[in-house]
Order: C-alpha cells, then sequence, then structure tokens
C-alpha cells in the first residue's frame, strides 16, 4: 500500500467529529435504523457495510454475471452468459464488485449517495472499489480511466459525478491517470429505465471525445456507479473507439440483477 493511501484508510477528522456528535446526537443508520457504531461508514453501520451483497469473483468472462449452475462454465475457456452470447458489446470486459438489487442494501446505499447527497458514503464505497477491483479484473493493464460523464445541467444540479468520484479513488490507489475532460455527454439524457433496445435509443449519439489525442492508441476503463444493460458503457466505448482506443473496459460499483 502506498503511503498516499494511508490516510484515506484511517479515520479523518470528519469521522471524529462525527464520533463525538453521534455520542451527544445519537443518530440511526439509513438502512436498518439501529444506532450507529463503531464500524460506521458514515451514515451505514458497521453491520450493514459487512452486509453489502457482493458479486462473485467467477461468472461471464466478459461481464461477469454469475452463472445459475457453476458446473455450465466448467470446461469452457471464456464461458458467456445469455447476454453476452447476444449482445455486440463494444468494451472487452466488465466487472463490478456489488450486486444492485430490489431491496438490497447496496442499491440503497448507492441511491443515498447519488440522490442524498451523501458525499461520505460514497468516499468509502469509492474505497472499497478502489481496493476490491483487482479481484475482478487485472486493472493495472489499462493504461487509464474514464469516468461516464453527466451532462454539464445535471452536474450543475446535483453538484457533483459520482463516477469522477469513484475514478478517482480507484486511480490513487493503482497510479492510474483519470481524463476527465477526454469524453463529454453531449446531450441531456432521461434517466435510463425500460429494456434493453429503449435504453440503448435513450444515449444512442449522447457522447463523444473532446480530446481525442489523449485516447488514441490507449487501454481504456470506463468507470460508473451501476451497470444494468450496458448501453451507456457500450454509447461511451463506441466513442472513444471510434477517436482511436486500443482497447475498453468498464468498471462499475455494482451490477443490477
Amino acid at each position: 500500500m502506498s503511503p498516499i493511501d494511508l490516510p484515506r484508510l484511517r479515520l479523518g477528522p470528519r469521522d471524529v467529529a462525527a464520533g463525538f456528535l453521534h455520542l451527544i446526537f445519537p443518530t440511526p443508520c439509513e438502512m436498518c435504523r439501529s444506532p450507529l457504531d463503531l464500524g460506521r461508514k458514515s451514515a451505514l453501520c458497521g453491520r450493514c457495510w459487512d452486509a453489502l451483497e457482493r458479486m462473485p469473483k467467477q461468472g461471464c468472462w466478459r461481464c461477469g454475471w454469475p452463472f445459475p449452475d457453476e458446473a455450465a462454465a466448467r470446461g469452457v475457456e471464456r464461458p458467456l452468459c445469455a447476454r453476452c452470447r447476444e449482445a455486440r458489446d463494444v468494451f472487452e470486459v466488465a466487472r463490478a464488485p456489488l450486486r444492485y438489487r430490489e431491496g438490497g442494501i447496496a442499491r440503497q446505499a448507492i441511491l443515498l449517495c447519488k440522490h442524498g447527497g451523501r458525499l461520505g458514503l460514497l468516499r468509502h464505497l469509492a474505497h472499497l472499489l478502489a481496493e476490491e477491483a483487482p479481484a475482478y479484473l487485472a486493472i493495472r493493464e489499462w493504461d487509464a480511466l474514464i469516468p461516464v460523464p453527466l451532462h454539464w445541467v445535471r452536474r450543475w444540479r446535483r453538484g457533483f459525478n459520482q463516477a469522477e468520484l469513484l475514478a478517482r479513488a480507484v486511480g490513487r490507489r493503482h497510479g492510474l491517470p483519470m481524463l476527465p475532460r477526454a469524453l463529454i455527454r453531449v446531450r441531456p439524457t432521461p434517466p435510463q429505465q425500460g429494456d434493453a433496445e429503449a435504453r440503448r435509443r435513450n444515449v444512442r449519439d449522447a457522447f463523444r471525445t473532446r480530446q481525442p489525442e489523449e485516447v488514441t492508441g490507449k487501454r481504456l476503463l470506463l468507470v460508473d456507479d451501476v451497470f444494468t444493460t450496458g448501453a451507456t458503457a457500450n454509447a461511451c466505448a463506441t466513442a472513444l473507439s471510434h477517436a482511436g482506443a486500443a482497447g475498453l473496459g468498464v468498471l462499475t460499483l455494482a451490477r443490477v440483477e
């Protein structure tokens, strides 16, 4: 572990101050409503943090999705799930350490960060992604990180881009540069919903490279909070591929079930 990482893994002044405030004004965990304990991670108690749903480290070679029956993948060098056998993905590989499912703690935590402005919790989740990413993909095989951009209007309203915060933590942990201005969202798109085709239409031609010289000939890892159908990842990857990227992968905090 490099020296730059050590302060980010220790209790900082905000954590210490939050601990003292909690002694005076006890606050409940945002998930289970039990009192926050010493193992708290911002708004989550230690028990809920430990219960974040994990993705298995073995599964579909391309997207990491677990097979219903592990025996189905035995003897296959690069097993593909049903989605990846049919999809025409522009990216090579996609991985996520957490499961994003209805009623799950990971889903609630991510929504709390994105729509509730809980940047303290987001920082903890970013550290989790940075620490656990190497267990899911060979992170040092990539040259740089590209956060999936928000349209400037949404960025202004929200005040931050969660993908940038995630990518910055991964970059610091593993010594990879982040290129936050290489890719831009050229039009505002409604929140993704509907089936895979509806999602593809929603983000078609929504991204372009602003500084193509930064990406030409490089293997780039897209970073975002949630992977659902891959529509956004493929739209971003298409723009980067047209700009001459040598390879494209996707790293997200969570994967939708």
